[in-house]
C-alpha cells in the first residue's frame, strides 16, 4: 500500500491495528482475536463479533493479512506502523494548519511539555 493511498481508520479499527502491531513488534507470529482480546482487556468493551467485524474491514482495507494457522485465523500487518504514523501526523497536520508546517511545528512544541533534554535532541535532530 502506498503512503498516497492509505486510509485515514476509525478510532475503533485503528485501536485493533494497534493492538495488532504491538503483538507483531514483540514477537508474535499467530496474531489471533483471541491473543489480541486476552493481551489488551481495554478492548473487552467490546464483543468479540465486533473486534472480527473490524479486522474483516482492516483486511479489505488492505492493513492486514489473514493466514489461516490450524483452526486460527492469524492476522500480520501490511502497512507498517511507522508509515501508518507519518501518514496520520501529514493528515492531521494538514488538516489543521494547511501548508503552514512551522506554525504546526511551534504549536507542538510550545506547549511545555517537552524536557529541556528533549528539546536538546531535536535540535540535534534539526541540526542533521
Amino acid at each position: 500500500m502506498q503512503y498516497k493511498n492509505m486510509i485515514k481508520l476509525p478510532e475503533s479499527e485503528l485501536e485493533v491495528m494497534q493492538a495488532i502491531w504491538l503483538l507483531n513488534e514483540s514477537g508474535e507470529k499467530a496474531v489471533s482475536a483471541g491473543l489480541i482480546m486476552d493481551r489488551y482487556p481495554e478492548l473487552n468493551r467490546l464483543k468479540l463479533t465486533t473486534v472480527l467485524t473490524l479486522i474483516t474491514r482492516l483486511h479489505s482495507k488492505g492493513y492486514l493479512k489473514i493466514e489461516k494457522i490450524g483452526r486460527s485465523n492469524c492476522y500480520t500487518p501490511i502497512v507498517p506502523l511507522k508509515d501508518y504514523r507519518k501518514f496520520a501526523l501529514a493528515d492531521f497536520a494538514e488538516k489543521l494548519y494547511g501548508t503552514d508546517k512551522v506554525g504546526f511545528v511551534k504549536a507542538i512544541l510550545s506547549d511545555g511539555s517537552f524536557t529541556k533534554k528533549e528539546l536538546e535532541a531535536l535540535k540535534e535532530f534539526i541540526a542533521e
